[in-house]
């Protein structure tokens, strides 16, 4: 009877083991640079524009500031692996730099967020 107690004891603890299921690996995004390059508007500031060349620099600017392609803020930009990074350089010579993680990236669609947590998505301009 002891026996038999045991077992079942046994049976019973190792039982919720049995219906543990494996997560299934997820892939880690890798930014593709091809799909970056192109104009980009932010969805939540639609004037707001981004470009990125395929020579890894770029432009932003914001034409509800009356700022134009051509007049905005020149940047430089490099990816790694889920990561992007703009360099901007003032003109004296002050470099600053932001990271961000790259979360969602298809040919229409671009979601980053910044070491804060905030998301920032970008609609490929096709025009």
């Amino acid at each position: 009877m002891k026996n038999k107690t045991l077992i079942a004891l046994l049976l019973l603890a190792v039982a919720p083991l049995l219906f543990v299921g494996c997560t299934p690996e997820v892939e880690p995004l890798v930014v593709n640079d091809s799909l970056l390059v192109g104009k980009w508007v932010k969805e939540s500031k639609p004037q707001e524009y981004w470009r990125y060349d395929a020579e890894y620099t770029g432009e932003t600017w914001d034409e509800s500031e009356d700022v134009q392609e051509g007049e905005g803020i020149k940047f430089n930009w490099s990816t790694e692996e889920d990561q992007l990074r703009l360099d901007f350089y003032g003109e004296m010579g002050q470099h600053v730099y932001y990271d961000y993680t790259v979360v969602t990236q298809t040919e229409s669609r671009l979601e980053w967020k910044d070491i804060y947590g905030n998301k920032q998505v970008f609609l490929k301009k096709l025009s």
